[in-house]
C-alpha cells in the first residue's frame, strides 16, 4: 500500500500584505476567474502565489512557499456570499478548519498593517 505523509510547510514567505475595505476586496475578487474569497476568524482574504518557476519548485521541495501577496479585509461573521455596496457579489469559503489558514490569520493579526 502507498504510504501517505502529511508535511506542512516549514516557512511561508509573504512579499506583500494589502488591507482593503470590503467593497474594494469584493471588486477585486469579482474581476478574477474564480470570484471567491476565504474566511477565517473575522478575516476575508485571498492569497496569490508567485509565478511558477524552476527555482520556486525547488524551494517548495525544501518545504518553503512564496506568496506574492495577501489581500484582506476585516469581516466578523462568516456568510456564504458577500455583497458590495454596488451589488457585486462573491462566494465565501469557510476555511476555519484549515490549520494552515488559521495560523496565517493569527500571524496576519500580529502584523502592524492589521491596525492601520
Amino acid at each position: 500500500m502507498t504510504e501517505f505523509i502529511h508535511k506542512p510547510y516549514d516557512k511561508i514567505y509573504v512579499r506583500d500584505m494589502i488591507k482593503l475595505d470590503l467593497d474594494d476586496l469584493i471588486g477585486m475578487m469579482s474581476s478574477l476567474e474564480s470570484a471567491h474569497a476565504y474566511w477565517v476568524d473575522g478575516v476575508l482574504f485571498a492569497s496569490f502565489a508567485m509565478t511558477e518557476s524552476e527555482e520556486l519548485a525547488k524551494k517548495e521541495m525544501q518545504n518553503e512557499m512564496y506568496l506574492d501577496k495577501i489581500i484582506f479585509a476585516k469581516y466578523e461573521e462568516y456568510t456564504k456570499t458577500v455583497k458590495s455596496s454596488t451589488n457585486l457579489e462573491i462566494g465565501v469559503l469557510n476555511m476555519r478548519k484549515s490549520k494552515l489558514y488559521r495560523d496565517l490569520i493569527v500571524w496576519l493579526k500580529s502584523q502592524s498593517i492589521w491596525n492601520e
